[in-house]
């Protein structure tokens, strides 16, 4: 496989917060490092949006059924991943028009600044862990990873806990606070 190929697209609003941060980088590496732990073949390119609750909750109510924001949705483009409805014309982001196009595209995973940023909070640790813990779990949506039962719940999150020890030791720690 060559190497990931990430995009991060940050709604204005969150930019200078984000870039303040450095956060651009440290989520690269995750969904990266995610990619090249868990990704034999096929389309490695993911495109990772933040933007705001509103545009979840339309994501969330469009494809989901479920009219309340959330913090992270993936949506798999790859060939053989299923149709995609078409998102809403004013949320922000790539989405796709046509599913399983030659692409190398994997998909698109959209996350909520303002959830992350609250989820952070009352889980008592920053927002760059919080991203990254909802970046690599986007991703591994984006690879087949579920948590319906409790066997799969143990393996993503288990999964998820490995790459951001990954990232944390290459980076000083930082995917980990």
């Amino acid at each position: 496989m060559s190497e990931a190929r990430v995009d991060i697209q940050v709604d204005a609003r969150f930019q200078e917060a984000f870039g303040a941060a450095r956060l651009d980088q440290l989520l690269l590496d995750v969904a990266e490092t995610t990619l090249l732990r868990e990704k034999v073949a096929g389309p490695d390119r993911v495109t990772v949006i933040i933007t705001d609750d509103e545009a979840l909750r339309k994501l969330n109510r469009e494809f989901m059924g479920y009219d309340e924001p959330t913090d992270v949705l993936s949506f798999n483009t790859a060939p053989g991943a299923g149709a995609v409805p078409e998102a809403a014309q004013d949320v922000p982001g790539p989405w796709p028009d046509v599913a399983g196009e030659e692409s190398e595209a994997l998909g698109d995973i959209a996350i909520s600044f303002e959830r992350a940023v609250a989820q952070a909070e009352a889980a008592g640790h920053d927002l760059a862990h919080e991203l990254s813990v909802l970046t690599a779990h986007g991703v591994l949506h984006l690879l087949g990873y579920d948590h319906a039962g409790p066997d799969e719940r143990r393996l993503m999150f288990g999964k998820t806990d490995e790459i951001l020890a990954v990232v944390a030791e290459k980076s000083g720690g930082r995917a980990s606070g």
